[in-house]
């Protein structure tokens, strides 16, 4: 089994991309921004219409929490099979394909006739938006050399393009949805799929180093505690995102306080909540600067942290403390991202870099796929502010594996940068 710094050293060389690079680079990280901002977007169009679905087919929150974990189970079992794939293939191929499908899956969504036909087509969605995670991620890992010490910033500027998607589909989705209905929310959304499909193909990404025929036996070589710790730490967040962002559009359209007047509600539930997640963007930005510090690995114990007693809070509060704690939790929870995906970088060798972020997003987008339906139970029998208090109780082990890998990779070296 490799050191950690053997791991570490193949992805951040301490130098600045080259000249020739720069441009070639930055059109890169670009690219996988977008398709992350688009990804987040489609994603979170059912929970915002959640309401208007339940509406027309008359759903408990317990089935809606199933229909929405049928898109998230198949967004987790995806995760592993691209990442393979975007380390033999190509990941901008494999960008390409998930735009191209999911675009077909959204039309699929806007014609479903019935909750049957409605749990296909977003299951659909989630088999093809599981690509770009492991495929995303992959593409800078292998960009890694070139980024040098900016690729922290890299992710940070990925994680804000998909902030971005995620905090615009609450309060776009919800004026398509009141004005014109909730299927028209999701026939629109395949066109900026299919507008990005092309460049990505056109634009593959350099080849990376050759490896063994057996990827599965290269992710055992390259496994570190580190690894496996941080595995554990994305699982338990995915469960939390999962939750969260399921379930947050229809909890602020409660505290709106509109009753017996859904189209009013969405609306107000969907500007709220993007509102609040708008402000994860600022977390992947201040996130994305720490990375490059000598203080980066305080930033980590301390947001998880933050991130937790925000969600008790949530569930705990109201009136406009509900709201800030919103904002903060969504501040601190898009910046672990960032951190988390940098610090996976560092352990991973860049040949592995498609495969060992497909492991990451199957845990986290699989185990978290059981959030919908069970956070549903809970909100149906105790009301939706006990979901986030219970979202708050997982996190807190969260708490403990982010301290975990600190104390194993980082207390004792906080006061100067890792060798490169």
């Amino acid at each position: 089994m490799p050191r950690d710094t053997d791991a570490r050293s193949p992805a951040q060389p301490c130098r600045a991309p080259l000249p020739s690079d720069t441009r070639f680079v930055t059109r890169m990280v670009w690219l996988v921004g977008l398709s992350h901002a688009t990804n987040h977007f489609v994603m979170l169009i059912f929970p915002v219409v959640l309401l208007l679905v339940q509406q027309e087919f008359d759903l408990g929150y317990a089935e809606l929490g199933i229909l929405a974990g049928a898109s998230s189970l198949c967004f987790g079992l995806g995760a592993l099979p691209a990442g393979l794939l975007a380390d033999r293939l190509g990941g901008t191929r494999v960008l390409a394909a998930w735009l191209t499908g999911a675009g077909l899956a959204c039309c699929g969504v806007g014609v479903s006739s019935g909750p049957r036909t409605l749990a296909t087509g977003l299951a659909a969605l989630g088999l093809f938006a599981s690509l770009h995670h492991p495929a995303g991620s992959g593409v800078l890992v292998g960009l890694g050399p070139r980024l040098g010490t900016h690729l922290g910033r890299a992710f940070g500027l990925s994680g804000i393009l998909g902030n971005i998607g995620v905090a615009a589909s609450p309060v776009l989705t919800a004026m398509i949805g009141v004005r014109w209905g909730w299927r028209a929310a999701f026939l629109l959304s395949a066109l900026p799929c299919w507008f990005l499909a092309g460049p990505l193909w056109r634009c593959p990404a350099p080849a990376a180093a050759p490896r063994p025929a057996s990827g599965y036996a290269s992710l055992r070589n390259a496994l570190t505690p580190p690894l496996i710790l941080l595995f554990g730490f994305e699982t338990l967040m995915g469960f939390v995102f999962q939750g969260f962002s399921t379930f947050l559009p229809a909890f602020l359209a409660g505290f709106a306080g509109i009753p017996a007047a859904t189209a009013a509600q969405v609306t107000r539930g969907g500007v709220l909540a993007s509102l609040a997640l708008l402000f994860g963007g600022l977390g992947h930005l201040v996130a994305g600067r720490l990375m490059g510090s000598r203080r980066r690995e305080v930033a980590f114990p301390i947001a998880v942290t933050v991130s937790t007693l925000c969600l008790f809070g949530m569930g705990l509060t109201g009136g406009t403390l509900l709201v800030f704690l919103c904002m903060l939790f969504s501040c601190t929870h898009f910046a672990l991202g960032t951190i988390s995906n940098t610090f996976m970088a560092q352990h991973t060798p860049p040949r592995l870099g498609g495969t060992v972020f497909g492991v990451t997003f199957a845990l986290a987008f699989g185990v978290g796929s059981l959030a919908p339906a069970g956070m549903g139970v809970v909100g149906g029998r105790l009301g939706l502010a006990a979901v986030f208090v219970q979202l708050g109780l997982v996190s807190v082990l969260a708490v403990a594996l982010a301290t975990a890998f600190i104390g194993r990779t980082g207390t004792r070296r906080l006061g100067r940068r890792p060798a490169g």
